[in-house]
């Protein structure tokens, strides 16, 4: 039997409900030897699929040359998708439009501490942290390189003042700074940097809902 809902234990552990195929979620995908051209083209695709809600990738706003600024991708090897899991199978499996994507799998673990492996998948409510704070052109948000730290479990908080007022992440110290990790499993985090003490609410130290 597994529980309820997924959540990271005071001891790190990921326990996770069994996906059902027919269920619609966020899934991030990877891209094997992803390139701008590449990215383009399978968004492209994805995007004209019946069965797919909606994609997203993330972009940064960047400046292209003395006179001009331009977008590009902040994660060219990622994209994300919005479907049941039972389409997204069906999709993968037409290898001559989209071979190069790749599921991301996680460990979890049952009631019983019996150890298991999933598709990576985000939570509506992290998803729209997630693109509610990639989606802005803001020199305070960042894509931590250091995984291992980021994605470590930490107390979670909310942030209840200032343009991202409702988002919850989990805190964490980088460069010396208090900064608000949004992160996607243990694949990849943005974060929030130099975020007044006053500005976070501190959230159930127990339970760290994870994505």
């Amino acid at each position: 039997m597994r529980c309820p809902q997924s959540i990271v234990s005071k001891f790190g552990l990921l326990f996770a409900p069994m996906l059902k195929e027919k269920e619609v979620h966020w899934f991030p995908l990877r891209i094997r030897n992803s390139s701008l051209s590449r990215l383009e083209v399978l968004k492209e695709r994805l995007d004209h699929e019946q069965s797919v809600v909606s994609t997203y990738v993330p972009y940064t706003f960047v400046k292209v040359n003395a006179q001009r600024m331009g977008f590009t991708p902040s994660l060219m090897n990622y994209i994300f998708v919005r479907v049941s899991l039972e389409k997204l199978r069906k999709i993968k499996g037409d290898k001559s439009r989209y071979e190069p994507l790749r599921f991301i799998m996680h460990p979890v673990y049952d009631e019983d501490f019996n150890k298991g492996t999933e598709v990576l998948f985000v939570s509506d409510k992290r998803m729209d942290d997630f693109v509610r704070v990639t989606s802005e052109a803001n020199e305070k948000v960042i894509f931590l390189d250091n995984l291992d730290y980021a994605c470590r479990p930490s107390q979670e908080v909310q942030i209840i003042e200032g343009p991202f007022t409702g988002v919850i992440g989990r805190i964490k110290r980088i460069r010396g700074n208090r900064c608000v990790v949004i992160p996607i499993g243990r694949e990849l985090a943005a974060a929030i940097t130099d975020l007044p003490r006053k500005h976070l609410r501190y959230l159930n130290p127990e339970i760290i809902h994870n994505s």
